[in-house]
């Protein structure tokens, strides 16, 4: 949640969620203040009704259901999406929290039964009490090692559940940019590594649109069950040629589209051979020994053109790929330039 008011703005939702406050006796609190600010500016209408059913009048307030109000409404948008994640991370924090406090709390002890040692044997003169001071001075210092060895132990264990988090983040993220079917990119993916393309300069983009030729035919004639074969032999192809230049994605349904950065004479000999390859592909119907009818792509190739946004090359790749299916369909067609297009 992001205020951006400006100070008088601010300064009216204060005077609001102040009065809320004190009628209810909310402690004056960071945590409290986002809350009632938040409420008061109507930034959520699912915390408003949380927190006047959780507070509704002096005497209701409740520390636990607060943090939980402002853990839910603040803290957790920062967080990994995945709600076994979430609570990792909050498990985590909350174990060396209590490590901390624990050694905390017996190093401030330490520290008074080090003063007191001291001042009994600047003053006492009485050799068994010395003695005695020494004995409990040296059992606290023994109790603090151990509470050290239990927090660098803490501390092991807790690094070995961040690298285990880190992975775990790190394969979460991965799978959210992979379409389930093709094992290859999605469309969200497909979007970032275009725009990242088109802002660095240091080599050509160009965008490829593919489209598999009746599909829709297929589907109706050998059953969903063979098109999802198809498109998944169609992403595993396209998983093949993945790389640094080269960098495939499902675009939604039958849709393919490819990120290419360099030459645009290489980006047409890629296509090509896409199109031959998948013209290739062979598929024997589950259960039957019938064999799918020739599969066949079309493909529109568009550079991209100085300053030119992401939009306007896919318009200009699309019309590539509709000018391949006019002419015939099972072919590559390049997008006209985009001086000629807009005067078209």
């Amino acid at each position: 949640m992001e205020f951006r008011q400006d100070y008088k703005t601010s300064a009216g939702i204060l005077r609001e969620a102040v009065p809320l406050m004190v009628e209810r006796e909310i402690p004056p609190t960071p945590n409290n203040y986002a809350l009632w600010y938040a409420h008061a500016a109507d930034e959520d209408i699912n915390l408003s009704e949380a927190l006047l059913a959780s507070f509704p009048e002096a005497g209701t307030y409740n520390e636990d259901r607060s943090e939980q109000l402002f853990f839910e409404y603040f803290v957790k948008q920062y967080l990994p999406q995945s709600e076994d994640t979430q609570n990792a991370v909050a498990s985590l924090l909350a174990k060396l929290f209590g490590v901390v406090n624990i050694t905390a709390s017996g190093t401030h002890e330490y520290g008074d039964a080090l003063k007191a040692a001291m001042a009994t044997m600047e003053s006492s003169t009485d050799e068994a009490e010395i003695q005695e001071t020494l004995a409990l001075l040296l059992d606290k210092t023994h109790a603090v090692e151990d509470l050290n060895s239990v927090f660098q132990a803490e501390l092991k264990q807790a690094k070995q559940e961040v690298e285990a988090l880190k992975a775990a983040l790190q394969s979460s993220q991965e799978e959210a940019l992979i379409d389930k079917l093709t094992k290859i990119a999605n469309r969200r993916a497909f979007d970032l590594n275009l725009e990242q393309s088109l802002a660095d300069a240091t080599n050509p983009t160009i965008l490829m649109l593919l489209d598999l030729d009746h599909f829709k035919l297929c589907n109706d004639t050998y059953g969903h069950v063979m098109g999802d074969k198809v498109l998944e032999c169609v992403g595993q192809l396209l998983l093949k040629i993945q790389g640094e230049a080269v960098k495939p994605a499902r675009y939604g349904g039958e849709e393919f589209a490819i990120v290419f950065e360099g030459a645009l004479g290489e980006a047409e000999v890629l296509a090509e051979l896409i199109r031959a390859k998948v013209e290739s592909i062979r598929i024997t119907n589950v259960g039957s020994t019938e064999t799918l009818k020739t599969l066949s792509i079309s493909i529109g190739v568009a550079l991209a053109e100085p300053g030119e946004d992401s939009k306007s090359l896919k318009v200009r790749a699309d019309q590539g790929l509709y000018k391949a299916k006019e002419n015939g369909r099972n072919r590559v067609c390049l997008a006209t330039p985009l001086d000629q297009s807009c005067i078209a």
